[in-house]
C-alpha cells in the first residue's frame, strides 16, 4: 500500500493556496515527501514527479479560488498544442469552449465533500490542435478552501468514432423519410418544403434552401429563392430582396458554374465565391456553403443549398453523396410533375430511386437486409453475406430473417420486427446473437427502419458486430482469473499439501498395522486406533475435494448461465481459497445475516469476491495481522435486494484515484502485483447480473466495497402427484 500511497502523491496539489508552479517546471506536482527529506532528495523526487506528469494521458490541473490555473501536467501541451507556461495564471475557462462553459463552471464550482463529477466539454486554444473533445473531472480540496483540483482526458477519438457511427445511420433514415415524401402515392403540394426540414435536420446544417433557374427578358439566367429552413436562432432569408433574381454566372466563379451545370456539387467558404456573392454570404453570418445541383430532363433546374452559420468546416465525402441522393430524389419528383408523360415518368422515377437505395444498401459498410412481410428477407448486401459466412447472397434471399437467429432468442427478435413496422422511427435491440452458415454464433447490434418499395411496405435492418467485443471482454476475465490464481498458487500449494501429507502418513501407518508380511491379531483397542486413523485421511482428503471443487468453480466463469446462488456458500470458498494472502496481514471476520439466494452465476460471483478480498489483504501491509481486520459482512437491504459488504483496515485510496478506481487496466499496484483489471472486471460482471457495486474509502482510515445483488426468484412449486 506504500506504492498506493506514493503513486497517489503525485495527482497531490502544493500545499500553497496561491502559489504557483516553477517557470522551468512543467507541473509542480507537490511539496517535500518529508520534511527531515534532504534538499537533494527532494529535487530528485521533484524531477522524479516532474517526468511522471509528462508521461500521463491525463492533464492534471490545479486552479485557485479565482479559477487560475496554479498547476498545469505537461500531458496539456499534446493536447493543445500549446505550451504549458503560456497558461499558468490563466483561467482554465479561457481553453473551454464557449457553448460548454456554463456546464464547465458549475462542475468547477463543486464544494468540499461532493462527489468528484465528470462532464465531456470542447476544449479550444488556437494551438493549432483544433477543437478536442475532453472529459473534465474535478474536486474541490477541503484544505484549501476554493482551490480546485481536476483532470482532462482526451476523448476526441471515442466522440469521433460514435458520431460517425450515428452520423451514418442518422443519414439513412434521412433518405428513408425523403423518399416516403417523394414517392408516395401523391406527391405533397410543398415538394421542396417536405424536402429541406430533414436535411436541414440530418445534415447538420444552420439553413438549407432551394433555388430555382429562371431567364430573365434579355436572356440572362437568374435564380430565385423559393424554400428556406432555419435552426433555431439562424434569420431567414426567404423574404430578402437579394434572395430573387440573383444573377446565376455573376454569383458563382466560372469553374463553379459549370460544375453545377455538369451535376456536380459545389461547397467552399464565402471567400471562395464571387465578389457579388461573398459579401452577402458573410453578411448572413455564413461561414460555409454547400451547393447541390437539381436536373430536370437534363437540365440545370435548381440548387438546394446548405448553410452552416457555427463554423468553416466542409462536408466530408460520404455526406454530400447521400445528400446528393435527396436532391436527385427531389429532382425526379420535379420531373414528375410534368405535363408530359406522367405515368411513364412516374415509374421511371421509382425505378430510379428504388435503384439508388439499392445501391446504397449494397455499398453500405454494415452488413444489411431488406425483409417484406413477417421478416422474409428480401435482398442482402455483400457486407451481410461474408458476415454470416455464406457463399452468395442467394442462399438468404427467401429464407426468413428469423431463421438467423438461435431458437431460444427468436421472441426477442420478433419483437423487435414488430416494434419496427409499428413505429414511426427506428427501432433498436442490442447483442442479438445471430447464427453463421458454419454454426457459430455472432452477436450483433440491429437497427430496422420500415420503408416502402415496389409500392410495398418493407423493412431495412443494419447490423454492427458486437461479436470481438465480447471475446474482448471474455479473455480480460481470462486473464484477470490467471493473475488471481497466479497471487494464490503458492497458498494453494500449501493448502493441497497439508492435508495431503497427513492422508499418506496415516495410509502408511494402517498399511504396516495390516498389510505386513505376518498380519497379526487386531485387538477392539487396535481397532479403534485404526478407525480414528481413517477418519483422519478420510478428513483430509475431504479438504483436498473441497479445494478442487473451489478451482473447479472458479473455473466455470465462462459458463454465462444465471442461476440461483447461496452468496455464503460463495464466501466461504473464497475465503479458503485466499486464506494463505490474508493469514499474514489481517484476521478474517464473518458478520452474516439472514439472505435468500441471488440470481447469478456462482463462478462469475466467485471471481467478483475473491478480487475483492485480495485487494482488501493487499491494502494490509504483512506482519501484524492482530492489528487489523478484514470483514465480510451480508444483508439483506430494504426491496430485497442482497448487500454484501467487504471492508478493511488498509492505507484507504487517495480520491483522485477513487475516481478512476474502476476504469480497465488502471491500477496503483507495483509492477507485476496487479494488471488494473480486477474491479473493472468485478463492475461489468455485477452490472450484467442487474447489480451495482460502490466503493468508499479514506487514507489511513481503511477501504469498504458494497456489492448488491438482485434476490433470485422463487422457484414454482412442483405439482403433486394427482394434483
Amino acid at each position: 500500500m506504500a506504492d498506493e500511497q506514493r503513486d497517489a502523491a503525485v495527482m497531490d496539489a502544493p500545499g500553497k493556496a496561491s502559489g504557483t508552479a516553477p517557470a522551468d517546471m512543467a507541473c509542480e506536482l507537490l511539496p517535500p515527501m518529508k520534511s527531515q527529506a534532504s534538499h537533494a532528495g527532494s529535487q530528485v523526487e521533484s524531477e522524479r514527479f516532474r517526468h511522471l506528469s509528462e508521461l500521463l494521458h491525463e492533464v492534471v490541473f490545479q486552479l485557485d479560488a479565482q479559477g487560475r490555473l496554479t498547476v498545469l501536467g505537461g500531458a496539456w501541451e499534446r493536447l493543445t498544442g500549446t505550451p504549458v507556461s503560456a497558461w499558468r495564471g490563466r483561467a482554465l475557462l479561457e481553453a473551454i469552449h464557449p457553448e460548454d462553459r456554463e456546464r464547465a463552471q458549475a462542475l468547477l464550482a463543486y464544494t468540499p465533500g461532493t462527489p468528484v463529477s465528470r462532464q465531456e466539454v470542447r476544449v479550444d486554444t488556437g494551438g493549432g490542435h483544433g477543437i478536442r473533445w475532453v472529459e473534465l473531472s474535478a474536486r474541490a480540496l477541503a484544505t484549501l478552501p476554493g482551490e480546485v483540483m481536476g483532470t482532462l482526458l482526451d476523448v476526441t477519438s471515442r466522440r469521433t468514432a460514435e458520431e460517425a457511427v450515428t452520423t451514418r445511420e442518422r443519414y439513412l433514415e434521412a433518405m428513408v423519410q425523403v423518399q416516403r415524401r417523394m414517392m408516395g402515392h401523391e406527391l405533397p403540394d410543398d415538394l421542396y418544403g417536405a424536402v429541406v426540414e430533414p436535411l436541414g435536420h440530418v445534415s447538420a446544417a444552420s439553413r438549407v434552401y432551394v433555388f430555382e433557374m429562371h431567364f430573365a427578358e434579355d436572356g440572362t439566367l437568374l435564380a430565385s429563392q423559393r424554400a428556406e429552413w432555419c435552426e433555431r436562432g439562424v434569420p431567414p432569408n426567404l423574404e430578402d430582396p437579394n434572395m430573387h433574381g440573383l444573377p446565376f454566372d455573376a454569383a458563382l466563379r466560372p469553374h463553379q458554374s459549370e460544375k453545377l451545370q455538369r451535376g456536380e456539387p459545389v461547397q467552399g467558404q464565402p471567400r471562395d465565391f464571387s465578389e457579388l456573392l461573398a459579401p452577402m454570404l458573410e453578411a448572413q453570418g455564413v461561414r460555409s456553403v454547400l451547393l447541390l445541383p437539381m436536373h430536370v430532363h437534363g437540365q440545370l433546374f435548381g440548387v438546394i443549398g446548405f448553410d452552416n452559420c457555427r463554423e468553416p468546416e466542409s462536408w466530408g465525402p460520404i455526406e454530400v453523396n447521400l445528400l446528393s441522393g435527396a436532391a436527385g430524389a427531389l429532382s425526379l419528383a420535379l420531373e414528375q410533375r410534368s405535363a408530359n408523360a406522367l405515368r411513364m415518368r412516374t415509374e421511371t422515377t421509382l425505378r430510379r430511386t428504388e435503384a439508388g437505395v439499392h445501391l446504397l444498401i449494397e455499398a453500405f459498410p454494415d452488413p444489411v437486409l431488406v425483409h417484406v412481410g413477417d421478416g422474409v428477407l428480401l435482398s442482402v448486401n455483400p457486407a451481410l453475406v461474408q458476415y454470416l459466412g455464406f457463399r452468395d447472397a442467394s442462399e438468404l434471399v427467401g429464407r426468413h430473417m428469423l431463421d438467423l437467429v438461435r431458437p431460444e432468442d427468436r421472441g426477442a427478435a420478433q419483437l423487435h420486427l414488430s416494434q419496427a413496422l409499428e413505429g414511426k422511427s427506428a427501432a433498436r435491440v442490442v447483442e442479438m446473437p445471430l447464427v453463421r452458415s458454419d454454426g457459430e454464433v455472432v452477436v450483433a447490434d440491429l437497427v430496422t427502419l420500415a420503408v416502402v418499395l415496389d409500392g410495398s411496405p418493407a423493412r431495412i435492418t443494419v447490423a454492427r458486430d458486437f461479436t470481438e467485443r465480447k471475446r474482448t471482454q471474455a479473455q480480460l476475465m481470462l486473464t484477470d482469473r490467471m493473475a488471481s490464481m497466479g497471487l494464490l498458487a503458492a497458498g494453494i500449494a500449501h493448502e493441497l499439501n497439508n492435508p495431503l501429507a497427513y492422508v499418506l502418513s496415516n495410509l502408511d501407518f494402517l498399511h504396516s498395522a495390516v498389510g505386513g508380511v505376518r498380519p497379526r491379531m487386531l485387538s477392539p483397542e487396535d481397532m479403534v486406533e485404526l478407525r480414528q486413523v481413517l477418519d483422519d485421511a478420510r478428513e483430509g482428503a475431504e479438504r483436498m475435494r473441497q479445494i478442487v471443487r473451489q478451482l473447479r468453480v472458479f473455473s466455470r466463469v465462462e459458463d454465462g448461465k444465471e442461476e440461483s446462488v447461496d452468496v455464503h456458500a460463495v464466501l466461504e470458498s473464497v475465503t479458503q481459497m485466499a486464506a494463505s494472502v490474508v493469514r499474514a496481514r489481517a484476521r478474517l471476520v464473518k458478520d452474516y445475516g439472514e439472505v435468500p439466494l441471488v440470481r447469478g452465476n456462482e463462478g462469475k460471483l466467485f471471481q467478483v469476491f475473491l478480487n475483492l478480498l485480495i485487494n482488501a489483504a493487499h491494502a494490509i501491509e504483512e506482519g501484524d495481522s492482530e492489528a487489523n481486520e478484514i470483514r465480510l459482512t451480508t444483508r439483506t437491504e430494504v426491496g430485497g435486494r442482497v448487500m454484501v459488504v467487504v471492508s478493511d483496515t488498509g492505507q484507504g485510496i487517495p480520491p483522485e484515484h477513487l475516481r478512476r478506481i474502476f476504469d480497465p487496466f488502471f491500477t496503483t499496484k507495483s509492477s507485476g502485483l496487479g494488471t488494473g483489471l480486477g474491479l473493472s472486471i468485478c463492475d461489468t460482471i455485477v452490472t450484467a447480473l442487474g447489480g451495482h457495486i460502490s466503493v468508499e474509502s479514506s487514507v489511513g482510515a481503511g477501504t469498504t466495497f458494497r456489492v448488491a445483488l438482485s434476490a433470485a426468484p422463487p422457484k414454482a412449486p412442483a405439482n403433486r402427484p394427482g394434483a
